[in-house]
């Protein structure tokens, strides 16, 4: 039964916060979207304004190319400096940059904000390209970035825009969160987590699933979600880490476990985890509502 399932999710983690991130990591994309109902950026167009902390050449092209692959998704979209009256507002910071045999490696954290200010949706975006590439705003390389960029904010309004119809959500929770009243949760402190994460873990993954329809009940919850960190050594100053979830409902249930698993150089955890943290929860956020959509209600 899915309540005695334990979920694992093989999954390519963004440990990005503890400094240069390794290649075999570069290429994993998290989405995640909170669009008002009434607030569908493909009505009302997206000012793509440019990147904090890149050259303006680069940001040149890098804006026009997102502009334009929205565009081809029916999104109406323009490149600008500033938003001056289109609905949403398209911005990306430079996360982690690092550089290293002659490779230019970073994230790019892309938020979309509604006209009132609220975030919308949230794009992670890994890349890594020549360092010449970079440096010079090589336009072809700036375009394979603004493609990619394009394809994920267009997949988070796609999925605002289904649910702004009344249609089918993405996970079996949201599903349900219109019908009944939102599950009652509580995070617990993240067990062996090296650094801050600890605490920065636990706050992620709240806040991700009180986004995606949960609610935060630290008195009387229906579910109680624990977590820890296990890193066990690994060959050529790797370490293999597993980052597990378990739920338990307020009648003492196991409804399972969730559980993300990698091998990554040793100590890159030690530090402060920033944006990792919202990445590793986001990995996990499909599975965890499945768990929590099998809760027993109180």
């Amino acid at each position: 039964m899915l309540s005695r399932l334990t979920i694992i999710a093989s999954c390519a983690i963004l440990f990005a916060a503890c400094g240069p991130i390794p290649q075999p990591f570069k290429g994993s994309k998290k989405i995640t979207a909170d669009i008002a109902a009434l607030d569908v950026p493909s009505a009302v167009g997206i000012a793509v304004v440019p990147v904090a902390d890149v050259s303006p050449e680069l940001n040149a092209v890098l804006t026009k190319a997102i502009a334009a692959q929205l565009e081809k998704y029916e999104i109406p979209a323009e490149a600008m400096a500033l938003n001056t009256g289109l609905g949403f507002t398209l911005q990306g910071t430079l996360v982690n940059p690092s550089r290293a045999d002659g490779i230019f490696i970073a994230d790019i954290v892309w938020r979309l904000k509604s006209r009132t200010g609220k975030e919308a949706g949230l794009y992670l975006q890994g890349i890594s390209l020549p360092l010449p590439d970079w440096d010079k705003a090589n336009a072809e390389a700036a375009m394979r970035i603004g493609r990619e960029a394009a394809k994920g904010i267009a997949d988070i309004i796609d999925v605002s825009t289904e649910k702004a119809a009344g249609g089918a959500s993405t996970t079996p929770l949201a599903r349900t969160t219109e019908a009944v009243k939102p599950i009652r949760i509580t995070v617990k402190p993240v067990d062996g987590a090296p650094g801050d994460g600890r605490e920065a873990l636990q706050l992620a993954t709240l806040e991700t699933l009180l986004t995606n329809g949960a609610k935060r009940d630290d008195v009387n919850p229906e579910v109680v979600l624990m977590s820890r960190v296990l890193a066990e050594p690994a060959q050529n100053g790797q370490e293999f880490v597993t980052i597990s979830w378990r739920a338990i409902s307020q009648d003492g249930t196991d409804l399972g476990e969730v559980k993300l698993t990698n091998t990554i150089p040793k100590g890159s955890l030690d530090g402060r985890w920033g944006p990792t943290a919202f990445a590793i929860a986001e990995a996990g956020l499909a599975q965890l509502l499945e768990l929590l959509a099998t809760a027993p209600r109180f």
